[in-house]
């Protein structure tokens, strides 16, 4: 038997996750994950289980079972897609 590339297998990982295009929101095993930049971390992330931490394409991704107002920080995510900008026409 051949073994697995771990590079493809990775890629294969990636390719079947679910994104929203608008908000870039991750489903996986029906829970939803929030993307966060470094620099946007809130401020008891090291309190947060690792379990429901993911670190993917240059986000850090944080279940919203971590958030007492989750739905509320989903409704406030936009991307400069949404925003008006002279290129977005």
């Amino acid at each position: 038997m051949k073994p697995i590339n771990k590079y493809k297998l990775k890629l294969k990982i990636i390719k079947t996750l679910k994104f929203t295009q608008t908000t870039n929101l991750l489903k996986l095993n029906n829970k939803t994950y929030i993307p966060f930049q470094l620099h946007q971390l809130p401020k008891k992330y090291e309190e947060f289980p690792l379990n429901t931490i993911i670190k993917l394409k240059g986000y850090i991704y944080i279940c919203t079972s971590n958030f007492k107002n989750s739905k509320k920080m989903i409704d406030n995510i936009t991307h400069n897609k949404q925003l008006t900008y002279k290129n977005s026409i």
